[in-house]
């Protein structure tokens, strides 16, 4: 019986993060933080000693943050059933039953294999074992249906930096571009909707951070970084009618929340943003 206090509060925890991160829209649990955030930590390690950062490490991070629910939930009913007595046996002969075997059956059960090699003995043991089932099934959903939200997200950032690429090119020439300073403060509040579409995302799944990207045509840091030094110069030059300031100071808000979910505190939006392309490894580039 001793198990099952720990057994059941490792369970609880293991939920209680998958919930925040997968349900809550507000980001992450603090397990899901720390794995995330471990990687996010060897990317920076390896950009300080002058190499890129694989476009693979978002993908190893959610695998990461899956697997690490799996194993906590399967540490935790392990637990539980180890703390109940003679809970399962062999079902077509009478063995001891060893440690390794409840790891097998807690194993099955949260995957809802159902092998049959092993059954539960006693009611207690039953519950418990259509719990974990129930467990098992609705956490593997939340996996599934976390990676393909983010997946979602990264798509989205990846469009909305090209879309700003082409329209400012390789240098961010975006008044070259446009016939005037109006027409491109119209086509920034066509994408200004884009952008507050990707910062609502990053706030519901801080691992985008980790998808970096080797093309800085689909760098959104990048692309933010040259989109805040064109706005603001634009904003500052003479002749931009009153409403133009107004939609490049929404923009300048949109800004400000991106970066500050980042991390980012500064109270310069341009020093924000070009920490944030440091951060992704572009500070090489004539930003």
């Amino acid at each position: 019986m001793a198990y099952i206090a720990p057994g059941s509060l490792l369970i609880l925890i293991v939920m209680f993060d998958v919930i925040k991160t997968t349900l809550t829209t507000k980001g992450e649990g603090f397990l899901s933080a720390i794995v995330s955030g471990g990687f996010r930590n060897l990317a920076s390690l390896s950009l300080r000693a002058g190499g890129r950062v694989s476009e693979i490490m978002g993908a190893v991070s959610v695998l990461a943050i899956g697997s690490t629910w799996l194993a906590g939930l399967w540490a935790g009913w392990v637990l539980v059933f180890l703390g109940l007595p003679n809970a399962i046996e062999h079902s077509t002969h009478a063995t001891t039953v060893g440690i390794y075997d409840y790891v097998y059956f807690v194993g099955f059960t949260l995957s809802t294999l159902g092998v049959g090699d092993f059954t539960p003995n006693g009611t207690l043991a039953q519950m418990a074992t259509t719990l974990s089932s129930f467990n098992g099934l609705l956490v593997i959903t939340l996996i599934v249906t976390y990676a393909v939200s983010v997946v979602s997200g990264v798509v989205a950032r990846r469009v909305l930096a090209y879309k700003i690429y082409l329209a400012g090119g390789d240098e961010g020439d975006f008044q070259t571009r446009f016939e005037s300073v109006d027409d491109f403060v119209a086509w920034i509040k066509d994408i200004r909707n884009d952008l507050i579409f990707c910062t609502e995302q990053r706030l519901a799944y801080p691992v985008l951070d980790n998808f970096l990207s080797k093309e800085k045509s689909h760098s959104l840091a990048v692309q933010l970084t040259k989109l805040g030094l064109a706005s603001q110069a634009t904003k500052q030059s003479d002749g931009v009618s009153e409403p133009s300031r107004r939609e490049l100071d929404e923009l300048f808000s949109v800004l400000y929340r991106y970066t500050s979910l980042t991390g980012i505190t500064d109270n310069d939006l341009l020093v924000r943003l070009r920490k944030l392309s440091d951060r992704e490894g572009w500070s090489e580039i004539n930003l």
